[in-house]
Formats: structure tokens, C-alpha cells, sequence
């Protein structure tokens, strides 16, 4: 499976080349309110250094959400720009599970956190198997307080940019990072259950932590 993968769901902004289902190149860096500009030059590093052409690939992969709007907008309509050029379809791969999926967590079940703004993350449960990563319900977003007051018994905690108010709930957790290679490789892996060769009206998984009023 040939796939280039674009995380900019986080302050990750990255983009990876797969060939046959394995690594070829990585360009990635972690920025803020930079992605707009850095996410172009990447590509044009990457498609050099790879002599890459985007009709033989089999999809552009990008992280879909939940995570930050403006940066799950510019990914989404860079992977569209890039799909519409080469007539090849999108393959959107969940942030919470690309995430999960890239820690290799023990088996059992994980709840991943990913920081939205304040003491807000959004979060979601994984059943990892010894060959598979199994999302449990629906992502949610609230404090990350209310997060682990509905942890279930023996759940482990993956998380990004939640330092500070887990630390403040006195709660260890173990790292994750957000990737394109671990877009691009879930991309390669379940190709066929999320392949969108109609991705004309595709939008990103925003959910709003906003309400009105407030």
C-alpha cells in the first residue's frame, strides 16, 4: 500500500510517505500556528527527497479529529487539494486511535487524552488485542477531572499536552504522541474499512468544546 499520511489534528504538524506499507520518509516538527506555512514546505521536502508521485499512490491519509479546528482544517483541505490533483481517494484515520495505536500500550483497556484548551481534553477507550487497537464507544470531550472519575477499574491512561491538570489530580499517565507515521501505518493497515473514494463532503471531527452562552 502506497500512502502519504498528514497529521495537523495537534501542535504535530507532519507528513510521511509509505511505499508498500513501510516508512519511507518523515518530515515533522511540533509548532504552533505555523502549520498553514510549514505543512506546504514539508511536502515539497518530502516529494523531493522521495521523487514521489502522487498518482501512484493508493490515498492520502490524514488525521480527521477530534483535535485542534484551525489544524484539522488546513489538513483536511491540503489532503483534498492533494487527492483532487491526482484523482486518488482520502483514507481520514481517527487522532484518538492513530494516537493509541502509536503508544503499543499494554493489552486491556486504555483510555486516551488529548488536550483541547484549559483543563478540557478530549478522550475516548481502546481495547488493545495482540493484533488489533478497538475503539469502546464514542470520543468525548470534558474535563479531564470528569475523565477519570468515569474511568472504569484497571483502565491505563495515554495522553498528550494533559501534564498539568493530571498532575494537579495527582495521576500518572503514560505518554503519546501524535504522528503521521502512526496515521500513515493505520492507513496502510485498514485500508479497506476506511478508504473515502467520495470524500467531496468530508469534514473534520471537530467537536465543539464551546457551548453557547458561555
Amino acid at each position: 500500500m502506497n500512502i502519504l499520511a498528514i497529521e495537523t489534528a495537534t501542535p504535530v504538524c507532519g507528513i510521511a510517505l509509505f511505499r508498500q506499507g513501510e516508512l519511507v520518509e518523515i518530515r515533522e516538527k511540533t509548532l504552533y500556528r505555523e502549520h498553514a506555512e510549514k505543512l506546504p514546505l514539508f511536502f515539497e521536502e518530502l516529494r523531493e527527497a522521495t521523487n514521489l508521485k502522487l498518482g501512484k499512490l493508493d490515498g492520502i491519509a490524514v488525521s480527521i479529529g477530534p483535535g485542534s479546528f484551525t489544524g484539522l482544517r488546513i489538513g483536511l483541505s491540503y489532503a483534498k487539494g492533494l487527492a483532487f490533483s491526482a484523482d486518488i481517494p482520502l483514507v481520514p484515520v481517527s487522532t484518538l486511535l492513530a494516537m493509541c495505536f502509536g503508544s503499543k500500550p499494554k493489552l486491556g483497556t486504555v483510555r486516551c487524552l488529548l488536550h483541547s484548551h484549559k483543563d478540557i481534553a478530549y478522550g475516548q477507550d481502546f481495547r488493545v488485542e495482540t493484533s488489533a487497537v478497538i475503539p469502546e464507544g464514542k470520543p468525548e470531550v470534558k474535563t479531564v477531572a470528569e475523565h477519570l472519575e468515569s474511568l472504569p477499574e484497571g483502565t491505563d491512561i495515554l495522553h498528550y499536552g494533559c501534564n498539568e491538570p493530571l498532575s494537579q489530580l495527582s495521576t500518572s499517565a503514560l505518554q503519546a504522541k501524535p504522528s503521521a507515521l502512526h496515521v500513515g501505518k493505520l492507513a496502510c493497515d485498514r485500508y479497506d474499512d476506511l478508504v473515502k473514494r467520495d470524500f467531496y463532503k468530508l469534514e473534520p471531527d471537530y467537536m465543539s468544546v464551546f457551548k453557547l452562552g458561555n
